[in-house]
């Protein structure tokens, strides 16, 4: 058993040493040269006419098209350009997670506004059973955590002969990750990773022998590209979150998928430009609220609600109102993603009896006999801490070993 591997997905919720067959990344294209002293006026410009011709290559007339949308500007971004080439009634859309959200509430609004057909999972009348997150472990190579997902029978069910337009690495792309103060150097790259990208944060699940140092060790050892092309922090973002643990999880097996963002031209593009344009988004936000502004002209997760270009002082005071909402037991908390999993593990019978016998059960395979599962759930319950990041990681290992995974 290789224990920095399974230290990897004990710490940051999937398996280090997973390689990707179906995708990868040509750091060649980026030529941080091409843009340094064009106007931004231009790179808007030029950014909205590639993005509609992107579009435009991967459209199929006659095909039938679905956009997952969540309040993120990556899902609308492709809805916005996909009505330049077809109407909404032949596109259909759909939302998934906790009413009362921005992800899910903003989402559903966005389709409203469009037109599309839309259908809305809300993850609070949806019931967990062992036998689906099987089904997901299967189809996300048994990869990432588990429970992070919509229906996937339902969708499969309804959407299996669709194109599906996926976002993924939209955001990243245009700058999300980008740090202020990048790495200057490996060693600090892989801290910054680490620290970044940590999932389970309510309690320590590694191995005292192996531990971060192991981790680091693995890290250090993989190539580096020899070229300042790209950020070591992208680098190690694109190379391991993106490709290791995003991936498996919104390109799921079974579906047909569109992934426009991949696009070598785009990719290009937004990799090549001067990465103070990358810092917060900044020149992807310019593109969207200039080239499709019909539907960047409503709110966004990105400004807590607000559109993109509302103004600082707006967007100031909407941020405190979240975050007292996020403080408040009288409000649903506007941030959760999914679902509220630590009160769901304590509440709902369907999580609290999946997890429960699944750590259970991981408990007497006795390969990680250094955590104290007992503790753990114990202190959950008792509301003594929260772990649901514990629990949930503990139960998707688990349930990857059920279904087939091998360590």
């Amino acid at each position: 058993m290789d224990i920095t591997n399974l230290n990897s997905f004990l710490k940051f919720g999937y398996f280090l040493n997973y390689q990707n067959s179906k995708l990868n990344f040509d750091y060649s294209l980026i030529n941080k040269d091409e843009y340094i002293n064009t106007p931004e006026s231009e790179l808007i410009d030029l950014g909205g006419r590639l993005w509609l011709n992107v579009i435009n290559k991967n459209f199929e007339l006659g095909a039938k098209h679905l956009v997952p949308l969540s309040a993120g500007l990556d899902s609308r971004a492709i809805l916005g350009a996909l009505l330049e080439f077809t109407e909404s009634k032949n596109i259909h859309t759909y939302t998934f997670g906790t009413p009362g959200t921005l992800d899910y509430d903003i989402g559903n609004y966005i389709a409203k506004k469009a037109g599309t057909n839309h259908s809305a999972y809300p993850l609070t009348e949806y019931k967990y059973s062992l036998s689906e997150e099987i089904m997901v472990s299967n189809n996300i190579d048994h990869q990432s955590i588990l429970f992070h997902h919509p229906p996937f029978t339902s969708l499969m069910n309804k959407y299996s002969d669709f194109k599906i337009w996926s976002g993924f690495t939209g955001g990243e792309q245009a700058g999300s990750h980008v740090l202020k103060n990048p790495s200057k150097n490996k060693e600090e790259a892989i801290i910054n990773f680490i620290n970044k990208n940590t999932y389970v944060k309510s309690c320590n699940l590694l191995n005292n022998n192996d531990s971060s140092t192991g981790l680091q060790t693995y890290l250090s050892s993989e190539m580096i590209l020899k070229s300042n092309s790209i950020t070591l922090d992208d680098l190690f973002d694109f190379n391991y979150r993106q490709l290791r643990y995003i991936a498996p999880l919104v390109l799921m097996h079974g579906f047909n998928y569109k992934t426009p963002f991949l696009d070598e031209e785009w990719f290009s593009f937004m990799m090549s430009i001067p990465n103070n344009f990358r810092e917060n988004q900044y020149l992807y936000n310019e593109i969207l609220i200039n080239s499709l502004p019909k539907l960047f002209k409503y709110k966004t997760k990105n400004n807590y609600g607000l559109s993109l270009g509302a103004n600082k002082i707006r967007i100031k005071v909407q941020k405190g109102l979240h975050y007292i909402k996020s403080k408040s037991s009288i409000f649903t908390d506007p941030y959760i993603n999914y679902i509220d999993f630590n009160e769901g593990i304590r509440n709902r019978k369907d999580l609290n009896t999946i997890i429960y016998s699944s750590v259970m059960d991981l408990k007497e395979r006795k390969i990680i006999d250094w955590i104290d599962i007992d503790n753990i759930w114990k202190r959950h319950i008792n509301k003594e801490s929260d772990h649901a990041d514990a629990l949930i990681t503990l139960a998707s290992l688990e349930i990857h070993l059920k279904a087939g995974k091998s360590l």
